[in-house]
């Protein structure tokens, strides 16, 4: 798309419309990212680089439309259009140019719960976010999610293994139901491969359950999909949290598996732990430890370290700065076959 961001700005216009008539309530939403950020090792000869440019280190930088519709009794219209863009440059922020890469979809809700269509977080995800120790922040730096950092062989990718061990952050075409009873939320997706003559190649199914006491939580999901040429993929994600005082502990697990034509099955596990501290009202402190170990014909692991400060502002603008290392072996050596890297960041992060 050549204009992508005039077309967010008519949309808005469109949107800003629809809400004046009384038949819709439309937010603008949107997270921006901005510091800087040093890493080692960038490249064979040991090179470090300091960057600006980024799709958000502390929190992914996104704008988006949300809105809701009262349909009288409890129920209600819902959709979703979010973006992700580059905070150096102002482009999107995935190589492919799709406009609302980060969510697009629509659903209706009420006291049963929540059924909505389209591309969204995925069902183990969505789960995984309550036990990770950053509940997603730091994002393009821990391996849980989306991966980022952790470098699988070409042919594991190819065979389409994910990095993050949850098969997936989301899915296209995409039904999912969510619904809340007390402390327990029970989820579950349906995702079409649109294969023609084939419902099953490139299909996706899961199921997850979390439990929420306030103190204490706990969640699980398996996931269960097959390639667009038909092999199989599984996975299972389970963890939990419990806070003491101003002390929070958050331990998780997620691993999938891959089967492939030619090199057998390829394994992906992901194991950590982490620990939040609020010594003041403005200030958290977070240290984690993840450790992913692949296994197929060859095998690796990586250790991925790190500290994180961040002190509030205000309710949306926060400074936050962190420091993390990497430690590979084996298969997920990256490309620069370096063993080693160490990153520090610093900046501000903005919500509205």
């Amino acid at each position: 798309m050549k204009y992508p961001f005039a077309t967010l700005a008519l949309l808005g216009a469109g949107l800003a419309h629809a809400q004046s008539n009384g038949t819709s309530n439309v937010t603008l939403y949107g997270t921006f990212d901005g510091g800087l950020r040093h890493l080692s090792n960038t490249d064979s000869n040991g090179n470090s680089k300091l960057t600006v440019g980024s799709n958000g280190v502390y929190l992914a930088n996104r704008l988006g439309f949300s809105g809701t519709e009262d349909l009288g009794g409890g129920a209600s219209a819902r959709f979703v259009l979010e973006s992700g863009f580059n905070t150096g440059t102002g482009a999107l922020d995935n190589a492919a140019g799709t406009l609302f890469n980060r969510s697009a979809w629509v659903g209706i809700g009420g006291k049963w719960g929540n059924l909505a269509v389209g591309r969204q977080y995925t069902v183990g995800f969505a789960i995984a976010k309550d036990y990770e120790p950053f509940t997603y922040r730091y994002i393009s730096l821990i391996p849980v999610g989306g991966g980022a950092g952790t470098t699988l062989p070409a042919a594991a990718t190819a065979a389409g293994l994910g990095a993050s061990a949850t098969s997936g952050t989301r899915f296209n075409n995409d039904i999912q139901y969510s619904g809340t009873f007390g402390p327990i939320t029970a989820m579950a997706e349906y995702a079409a491969g649109e294969q023609a003559g084939n419902s099953r190649n490139g299909a996706a199914q899961a199921v997850g359950l979390k439990y929420n006491s306030g103190r204490f939580n706990l969640g699980a999901a398996y996931t269960q999909k097959k390639t667009a040429a038909g092999f199989d993929n599984q996975s299972t994600t389970i963890g939990g949290g419990y806070q003491f005082g101003d002390i929070k502990l958050k331990l998780g697990y997620a691993q999938e598996r891959q089967d492939s034509a030619l090199a057998g099955t390829y394994r992906n596990t992901v194991s950590w732990g982490g620990v939040t501290w609020t010594p003041a009202p403005l200030v958290e402190i977070i240290g984690a430890w993840y450790h992913t170990q692949y296994r197929a014909s060859t095998s690796g692991k990586r250790d991925f370290y790190i500290v994180s400060a961040t002190y509030a502002l205000s309710k949306r603008t926060r400074l936050y700065t962190d420091i993390d290392q990497n430690r590979y072996t084996g298969a997920l050596l990256p490309a620069t076959r370096q063993s080693g890297q160490t990153g520090i960041s610093a900046g501000i992060n903005h919500a509205f």
